[in-house]
């Protein structure tokens, strides 16, 4: 498992900080947790790049876990339905969590 964060807001302009998780797709554990605690805003551009991170992790065969959201990301990711893109276990409420599910998530891998 690895935990990666993002801090600030994640809008059109910064979303290039998930290429690089993109990049280093291969080197990627099974379990990739994205913590969101300080991601003070999301948009729908934001909210795009996640959605196709977690298809690139997913086709890869890795599971992609977000936890942490604060209330603004939280409400625009349920408005979007974004659980349908990532599933509804793997949107944690804190980062124990995510590590209780990604150690769930390393049993069935």
């Amino acid at each position: 498992m690895r935990v990666f964060r993002i801090h600030g807001p994640f809008l059109f302009g910064a979303t290039d900080k998930l290429d690089l998780l993109s990049e280093q797709l291969d080197d990627l554990p099974p379990v990739v947790i994205v913590r969101l605690r300080n991601m003070t805003a999301i948009d729908a551009t934001g909210l795009k790049v996640l959605e196709d991170l977690a298809e690139k992790l997913h086709n890869s065969g890795r599971a992609l876990l977000f936890c942490g959201a604060p209330p603004q990301p939280r409400q625009l990711m349920k408005q979007a339905a974004f659980d349908r893109h990532v599933g509804a276990e793997n949107l944690c409420p804190s980062i124990e969590a995510a590590l209780r599910r990604g150690a769930e998530c390393m049993k069935e891998i």
